[in-house]
């Protein structure tokens, strides 16, 4: 008699988590119809638009072939999952150039568009046009995916592309003063998983002309590079980015931070420090080469912006928009666009996200300004709320069941390990978490060399650069 009533209060605690499931499942779907509902139109004048990223000339020749699309699409790829929304190329590209004048260094520029949000030109504010979630006020330590995900959960960008990254069984926290951009996850999904052992990428250097100088093959092999075959190119097993004409001089692993700053793969073996000093020297460089050259406009007063403002408005796009905003909506734009970045908009889609984003803010917030959420505020009231549940939760349970709770506590076993080594090279500090079993064991180069961890033998989704205190 015990054992049915035990199977029964299993088959009904089976039901219940069914249905829940259920209509999560429901909630989402309804959100995402919601979403096509209300952007049919905008998807479709998107995909009219076709437009092309301006690229940036550089100094060092890069192969003919779709490489530069590849890196854009690197920080975008997701683990294989069940998808009902994806966000066309077009938004992410004109998501990306509307932080172009982000003010803030954490959260940083690439966190932000990683995390779904569209930079509104107004301080740090921040809007999802998905949700309508608008954020200010950011600080040091905010994690704006973590912070779009929890205010947010039903939100279909969040769905598809947050929730699945940003749900690991254990949490790795980093004793560092970057720890918000050190805790970034890598996908375990190179663009060349032919290569993504370091054997095989060294065995391609055989090839190398012997004419022709070069870095030491080991510290190419180190950056993530291996040999294409044709002249001097070396390409990225994650991100795919091709670099040529080397000296034996040059540094690889510099010089791919450098030309790649997107890449996952260099990010994590840098680390903070470096990553951020090579970061530095670029823009440092490029202000420099650009400085003789700028092709801003000179708007030395409120009256040249006007008559600037007002030419833009003669323009087809401009009244075209006027089917769709108001007058003044257009008109604001192009003032915020021309004062704060001194250009015009990069394309005529940047122009209609434009005035989405301002129409949008003025709807949502309505004048008051507590519908702007100040994500480190909001999350505190959030965790007090949790801890008053918490500690109303332990004040009714039994003594008995709270016992049994903290002695269960106390015997979890430390899953660290005494050795600091990488188990695979036994030469590098280890440094690389796996997710999701958030086991410690490799470095770099050797984590990413693998596709299960070496610890518990589970399946590696991404990976995680970790900082390993001494004291």
């Amino acid at each position: 008699m015990k054992r049915i009533k035990e199977h029964l209060s299993i088959a009904i605690a089976a039901a219940e988590i069914t249905k829940t499931m259920d209509e999560q499942q429901k909630h989402c779907s309804s959100t995402i119809q919601q979403y096509y509902h209300s952007y049919d139109d905008v998807l479709e004048y998107f995909k009219s638009m076709g437009d092309n990223l301006k690229t940036m000339p550089t100094d060092r020749k890069r192969p003919a072939s779709p490489t530069n699309d590849l890196v854009i699409k690197v920080e975008t790829k997701r683990p294989k999952h069940d998808q009902s929304f994806v966000e066309i190329q077009s938004v992410v590209d004109v998501r990306k150039r509307s932080f172009s004048h982000w003010p803030l260094k954490q959260p940083s520029l690439s966190q932000m568009i990683a995390s779904g949000f569209f930079s509104c030109n107004v301080s740090d504010r921040v809007i999802c046009i998905y949700c309508n979630l608008i954020c200010q006020q950011w600080i040091l330590t905010d994690d704006p995916s973590e912070v779009h995900r929890i205010l947010s959960p039903n939100c279909c960008y969040v769905q598809s592309n947050l929730v699945s990254i940003m749900t690991p069984t254990k949490v790795i926290l980093n004793e560092t003063p970057n720890g918000a951009s050190s805790t970034e996850m890598v996908l375990a999904q190179a663009c060349n998983k032919a290569f993504i052992e370091i054997p095989k990428r060294h065995s391609t250097f055989v090839k190398w002309p012997e004419n022709k100088p070069a870095p030491p093959v080991d510290e190419m092999v180190r950056a993530g590079f291996f040999y294409s075959g044709t002249g001097t190119i070396v390409s990225c097993f994650y991100c795919n980015g091709s670099l040529q004409n080397w000296s034996a001089k040059d540094n690889p692993t510099n010089e791919h931070a450098r030309w790649f700053p997107h890449c996952g793969y260099i990010r994590q073996l840098c680390g903070d420090d470096l990553y951020q000093k090579i970061q530095q020297s670029k823009q440092f460089q490029k202000k420099s080469g650009i400085s003789s050259t700028t092709t801003q406009l000179l708007i030395p007063d409120e009256n040249t912006l006007t008559k600037y403002v007002a030419a833009r408005l003669d323009l087809p796009e401009s009244q075209r928009l006027l089917n769709t905003f108001r007058l003044s909506i257009v008109k604001r734009c192009y003032e915020d666009q021309l004062r704060l970045k001194l250009d015009d908009f990069p394309s005529d889609s940047d122009l209609f996200m434009a005035c989405l984003i301002l129409q949008k803010q003025i709807d949502v917030i309505d004048g008051k300004k507590e519908n702007i959420i100040i994500p480190s505020r909001k999350l505190r009231d959030i965790a007090n709320k949790n801890k008053e549940e918490h500690k109303t939760f332990l004040n009714t349970t039994e003594p008995a069941n709270t016992a049994e709770l903290e002695k269960s506590q106390t015997t979890i076993p430390s899953s660290s390990s005494h050795s600091s080594v990488c188990v695979l090279c036994m030469t590098d500090e280890k440094c690389l978490a796996c997710m999701p079993c958030g086991h410690v064991a490799t470095c770099v180069p050797c984590g990413h060399s693998l596709r299960t961890c070496p610890m518990c033998r589970q399946a590696i989704d991404s990976f995680v650069r970790v900082y390993i205190s001494s004291t």
